[in-house]
């Protein structure tokens, strides 16, 4: 029914905003990455923690679109997740 696919706004703003807040999140691990990777010197650390790192990020925003866009993922999330990280 039509009632079912309406959008709400609120619900929009709501997802934008844990989105700014998943990306500060996305943003602090890659700093404890980074200075991770500066203070152990391992060859293959750099390799592993990338992996880790894009593999936490890919998680998160899939369990964030089925949270907050019921499994629908919006191009304002992946924008405000990378976004959220500047901020």
């Amino acid at each position: 029914s039509s009632a079912e696919m309406a959008v709400s706004i609120p619900g929009q703003l709501m997802a934008l905003a844990a989105a700014l807040l998943l990306g500060g999140a996305v943003g602090l691990l890659y700093d404890c990455f980074r200075v991770l990777r500066c203070r152990v010197r391992w060859p293959l650390l750099g390799g592993l923690l990338d992996l880790v790192f894009w593999l936490c990020v890919t998680l998160a925003l899939f369990l964030h679109a089925l949270e907050t866009g019921g499994g629908v993922l919006r191009f304002y999330m992946v924008a405000a997740l990378f976004g959220g990280q500047y901020c």
